[in-house]
């Protein structure tokens, strides 16, 4: 997003420093994107980073049912737009985020993550006939081509409690042990990561190094 553009791109830098240049950037389409943003992200596709869509706001104005509430209490706040949407509602959300970048003369996205990783209530046959190719959840990523899901572990650093702060670690854990040293790792780095409280971590796994590869070429691993 416009907000948080400076931090992305000091986070796109330490990721260069340690190797790592293959990145996927999730991108709020209504978030007031102006001019110069636009160019920003025109120069950052331009030494290599992909653009996948993720949501249309980032925002929900009210919690949306039991299964929502509890989603909201424990992991996703105010953020899981899908969730506070019904099939048809979530759909055109996809459509709009999917328009936008071409609206804006930018590569038109392959990737679509929703907010959270919540997809909510879009069934896989929806999400065929919807322009992306592929398709992040927490679990891994559904290719359309392929018909199927593929299973990648993944871990994340967004903790800005001490209780978040004991759920990543043990999710971590796990995943990383589920990658061991043959699988690939998703890595999300949300924009405040750095400045959380389990930066060192994500640090210390950063400059680790190793291979980055694109969502396009996970498939042929």
């Amino acid at each position: 997003m416009p907000a948080t553009l400076d931090r992305t791109q000091q986070i796109l830098g330490y990721l260069e420093g340690v190797g790592i240049r293959t990145v996927t950037l999730l991108i709020v389409p209504d978030t007031g994107w102006n001019a110069r943003e636009l160019d920003i992200l025109r120069e950052l596709i331009s030494v290599g980073a992909e653009l996948a869509g993720h949501g249309w706001r980032h925002q929900v104005d009210q919690i949306r049912g039991l299964k929502h509430r509890l989603h909201s209490a424990f992991i996703s706040r105010d953020v899981a737009e899908h969730l506070a949407l019904d099939r048809t509602g979530a759909i055109a959300l996809m459509q709009r985020c999917y328009a936008w970048f071409g609206e804006h003369d930018l590569p038109l996205p392959e990737l679509y993550v929703p907010p959270a990783w919540a997809m909510g209530n879009v069934p896989t046959v929806e999400l065929d006939r919807l322009p992306y190719t592929s398709y992040e959840y927490v679990g891994g990523v559904y290719y359309k081509k392929l018909q199927r899901h593929i299973g990648i572990p993944m871990v994340g650093y967004e903790a800005d409690t001490t209780f978040r702060a004991w759920m990543c670690r043990a999710w971590n854990a796990a995943n990383l042990a589920s990658a061991g040293y043959r699988r690939p790792l998703r890595i999300a780095i949300h924009p405040r990561d750095f400045e959380l409280r389990l930066a060192r971590d994500l640090r210390k796994l950063l400059d680790q190094g190793g291979y980055a590869l694109s969502y396009g070429a996970l498939v042929s691993v």
